[in-house]
């Protein structure tokens, strides 16, 4: 399995278990449905498909959260802080496996 699109978004629920919810080619409807639709908690990522992914490794990679004012924010140390909370040893999904 590869990844089909540059964006996705996951959401996370209380028994260490993420979904992704939607995926995308354009970042102007990734940005719009993190905005809008989205739940707070729910994450945006760039996938290796991104031109802005790091391609470090085959992981998604963060690139904002919407938070629980409902606004879309960029801040990855603080979603790392709240999402250490209830799950520690996160790891974003890769494509090819883990």
């Amino acid at each position: 399995m590869s990844w089909k699109t540059p964006f996705v978004v996951y959401r996370f629920s209380g028994d260490k278990q993420v979904t992704e919810i939607f995926e995308c080619e354009d970042l102007q409807k990734a940005k719009y449905w993190i905005k809008y639709i989205a739940e707070p908690g729910d994450v945006l990522c760039r996938t290796p498909l991104s031109p802005k992914h790091s391609k470090s490794s085959d992981r998604a990679e963060y690139w904002c959260h919407k938070e629980q004012s409902g606004q879309a924010e960029t801040n990855e140390e603080r979603w790392k802080e709240t999402l250490k909370q209830t799950w520690p040893d996160f790891q974003f999904p890769s494509k090819t496996g883990a």
